[in-house]
């Protein structure tokens, strides 16, 4: 399984993010560093591949 990376500006701009892309992604990592917010993704269907095995 290959996971994404994106960092975002800020709390906002993760939201509109999520909240575009819930129904296709499983979020494994969120952190803020510096103000900016960072995450680790990878689709849905990935994910429940991955809990199978």
């Amino acid at each position: 399984m290959e996971t994404k990376k994106l960092t975002f500006d800020s709390w906002t701009a993760y939201d509109d993010w999520l909240i575009e892309n819930y129904n296709a992604n499983a979020i494994f990592r969120v952190e803020e560093v510096d103000g900016k917010i960072n995450i680790e993704y990878c689709t849905k269907e990935e994910f429940s591949q991955m809990k199978k095995n």
